[in-house]
């Protein structure tokens, strides 16, 4: 296989978000770049699968704060277990639960949660 060259300029917060996940996936920037234009063209890269999980988690922390970072990263690693799947990914969804509830509850506004608890009650749980 032959391969190509390819530059580009991007903003740098992106380049903060890219070099971040790509030492969360502990790949190199350059890996994590060439899996991302691949998976926008061709669809998720081989062995890349689907990571609705770990858009899931990014999805929770996108309104948290900076000092929820590191349980961030940590719900991330939990998600990638989770979507390897197996008998370490059960254990792995229920820790990630357990982190994304605890999270929730040290960085969300208190209004929040009183909401949240008003919701579960009218559900009957």
């Amino acid at each position: 296989m032959v391969s190509v060259s390819l530059s580009t300029r991007v903003a740098p917060d992106l380049r903060d978000r890219l070099v971040a996940e790509a030492r969360a996936r502990r790949v190199a920037l350059s890996t994590l770049a060439r899996d991302l234009l691949a998976a926008g063209v061709d669809g998720p890269a081989a062995g890349g699968g689907d990571d609705a999980v770990q858009n899931e988690v990014r999805c929770i922390f996108a309104h948290l704060p900076p000092e929820a970072g590191l349980r961030r990263e940590i719900c991330l690693s939990l998600a990638r277990t989770v979507e390897q799947g197996g008998s370490a990914s059960i254990a792995a969804g229920k820790a990630l639960l357990d982190e994304v509830r605890v999270t929730q509850r040290l960085f969300e506004p208190e209004d929040d949660w009183d909401e949240d608890l008003d919701e579960d009650e009218d559900e009957g749980v």
